[in-house]
């Protein structure tokens, strides 16, 4: 006969299924706990219900942990805090365990074996007090959150060195963490090191001065850019790009370069800036004012738009006589104030009497010719015969008549009374000959025996007043 087997009879089924509803029923009328492997910490004694925590092939328990502790959340979403440097920061339980009775503190146990390094401080100069006393986590961690306060810092410090701190919190400001890693990474820090050396005018500055929101962190808190510290002038707003080193240098504002030279207005441009520093109204005069297409030209109208509202009669009688050519004249300095024509050309005679137009035509002044044959063409009558050396022979009084009023070697050369001209200009005036009354091959002989030699067409250069040695009287 067969045996049935034991586990397999209805009776060992009927009482399989009993016992399975009764534990269904404990389960669910002990939300759990039947499995729970002991009491909760006092600090999460208000969960009720193990699925607070627990809830297998739905989601991880980090993230239910952090569905409570939201801190921890932005933590590690914002890549800030502790947690966000920790190489596993989803497995909670494993720094902070739980199930172990009342007395037990989760947080309080993650010390235990903890790498302090892993938040961002080192301890190695944090072992001991200034009295040689260990140094306990509280005297850094004030509050139960274990977020450390600066103000145990500088409380610490300052008992030790109260005027250094006082001194060293104004300059860096109570951030302490920014520079400060307890290793210490900043104790031989040098700002040449960072995109921004510390060059002429910077290095007497505070870093107070540019980190003025007391943030030092990782270096780039400060500004880099000029505009960043400097308002742009309202001299030069909207003229000029913001890369303002390629003007200015760290040595001082002023001077400018241009080009890789100092600039001043009058050395590179011709023209100073000494009068025109405010309108007449007073307002600020800017470049635009006179630059008002680029910084290379500058349009004669801007000078008659500014110039002529408050004294239109004096400008329209001005530019009638000079023209609008103001740069011609004008410097700003201004060089023409007390203007001496004598001191560049004589007016006297007939030149007297003449419109500036009659020599500064099309009211152009600048380069104006102070030679005769400037302005007077060369007469025919004595084209090539002359020279252009006028005034020998012509006076500002008048043209004609003529007179010779220079002539180094004299007239009567000889003894014989004033000699003709053509004596000893023969082709030209401005050309000489000697041999029309003395041999060539005699003055040859005559010099050989004194030892001078290639004499020929230079008899004035020894014989300047016709005397027969040179320096005879």
């Amino acid at each position: 006969m067969h045996r049935q087997h034991p586990f397999l009879s209805p009776t060992g089924l009927v009482f399989t299924a009993v016992v399975l509803a009764i534990l269904g029923v404990v389960y669910l009328r002990s939300g759990g706990q039947m499995f729970s492997p002991g009491p909760l910490a006092a600090v999460h004694a208000d969960l009720e219900d193990c699925a607070d925590c627990h809830q297998p092939l739905k989601t991880t328990q980090g993230e239910l942990c952090m569905d409570c502790h939201t801190e921890m959340r932005d933590q590690l979403k914002n890549a800030d805090g502790l947690h966000a440097f920790l190489e596993a920061p989803n497995q909670c339980r494993a720094c902070h365990p739980d199930h172990r009775g009342a007395d037990f503190d989760p947080r309080r146990f993650a010390l235990t074996g903890f790498d302090h390094a892993l938040a961002q401080f080192s301890l190695a100069k944090h072992t001991m007090r200034y009295d040689e006393t260990p140094m306990e986590c509280t005297d850094c961690h004030l509050g139960e959150d274990f977020i450390p306060e600066p103000a145990a810092c500088q409380d610490c410090h300052a008992a030790a060195d109260e005027p250094f701190m006082q001194e060293h919190a104004a300059a860096f400001g109570p951030a302490c963490f920014d520079c400060h890693d307890g290793a210490d990474w900043m104790e031989n820090f040098s700002h040449d090191t960072t995109d921004f050396p510390l060059l002429s005018e910077h290095v007497s500055l505070t870093c107070a001065a540019c980190h003025t929101a007391d943030n030092f962190a990782h270096l780039t808190a400060a500004p880099a850019q000029c505009a960043d510290c400097h308002t742009e002038p309202s001299i030069h707003a909207g003229l000029f790009a913001s890369t303002c080193e390629d003007c200015h240098t760290p040595s001082g504002w002023s001077p400018a370069t241009l080009d890789g030279t100092a600039f001043d207005h009058f050395t590179q441009t011709g023209f100073s800036l000494v009068r025109h520093a405010q309108n007449f109204d007073g307002t600020l005069l800017n470049c635009s004012a006179c630059h008002t297409d680029n910084l290379n030209t500058v349009s004669m109208n801007t000078c008659l738009a500014c110039h002529t509202p408050p004294a239109p009669e004096f400008m329209a009688q001005h530019t009638a006589e000079f023209g609008t050519a103001c740069l011609d004249c004008h410097d700003g300095v201004d060089r023409m104030e007390n203007f001496d024509h004598a001191a560049l050309f004589m007016l006297d005679g007939a030149h007297a009497s003449l419109d500036c137009t009659a020599c500064h035509a099309d009211h152009a002044f600048a380069g104006t010719p102070t030679a005769c044959a400037g302005c007077h063409a060369e007469p025919e009558i004595h084209a090539g015969l002359f020279g252009l050396d006028c005034a020998n022979c012509h006076a500002t009084a008048a043209w004609r008549p003529a007179a010779l009023t220079f002539h180094q070697f004299p007239l009567d050369h000889g003894g014989q009374g004033e000699i003709a001209c053509a004596t000893c200009h023969p082709v030209s005036f401005i050309l000489y000959t000697c041999d029309t009354c003395h041999a060539p091959a005699e003055m040859t002989e005559q010099h050989d025996k004194e030892d001078i030699f290639n004499v020929l067409g230079r008899c004035t250069e020894c014989h300047a007043t016709g005397l027969k040695e040179a320096g005879d009287d």
